[in-house]
């Protein structure tokens, strides 16, 4: 009987410690997904904001070689440009919807380059129906200058507070993985030395002494 009750007390107190190690081991784990998640979601922000980015210079390229050559072979970077940033506002929407610091910078970039858009298509539309001298007009009171450093500047706002919203994430990066990375193997460790010391004891609880002969 008091053999009996050593085993259970072994098994019990062995199932405790391997409980808390693997309960350990899940914590690290998901604080490692989320920090991964994390980064993952910083790229994906900022390879929409450069794509956005490239689409306005092609925009602004495109019409200016169109301006300048009267040939429709440079609008048609421009159209594919205007097809492509509505759904690039739509994944970059989607990425930073659980960022709300970033929501702002994003309804103002979406607001300037529709501008952008639909001045060029107006723009555009006067040369194909022979108003140069408003387009003329246009480009030499600076006003597409002036729209194209506001966009410039609204995109250099949105890199700057993506830069500060990862920042701390950034700063700690490497000690935590460092410190996650040791924490597991701690807690992998620990487990197996537990399963052992565990089966070593229960192993010892079950042997039967040996009578001594007479």
């Amino acid at each position: 009987m008091r053999q009996r009750n050593k085993v259970w007390v072994y098994l019990c107190t062995g199932v405790l410690f391997l409980l808390f190690f693997g309960a350990e081991q899940i914590y690290i784990l998901k604080q490692w997904h989320e920090v991964s998640d994390t980064q993952e979601l910083r790229s994906a922000i900022t390879v929409q904001v450069l794509q956005l980015r490239r689409l306005a210079t092609d925009i602004d390229s495109g019409f200016r070689g169109y301006a300048l050559m009267r040939q429709s072979v440079f609008l048609v970077p421009v159209v594919a440009a205007e097809a492509e940033i509505p759904r690039a506002l739509d994944r970059l929407t989607a990425l930073t919807e659980k960022t709300p610091s970033l929501q702002g910078n994003v309804q103002v970039l979406k607001r300037r380059l529709d501008e952008l858009i639909e001045t060029k298509r107006q723009l555009t539309f006067k040369i194909g129906s022979g108003q140069e001298q408003e387009v003329l007009n246009y480009v030499r009171g600076g006003d597409g200058v002036a729209l194209a450093k506001t966009i410039a500047n609204v995109f250099d706002d949105l890199d700057a507070k993506i830069e500060r919203e990862f920042r701390e994430m950034d700063v700690s990066q490497d000690g935590y993985w460092k410190q996650a990375m040791w924490q597991l193997v701690a807690a992998q460790a620990g487990a197996v030395l537990v399963g052992l010391l565990l089966m070593k004891l229960v192993s010892a609880a079950l042997a039967v002494p040996r009578r001594v002969e007479t």
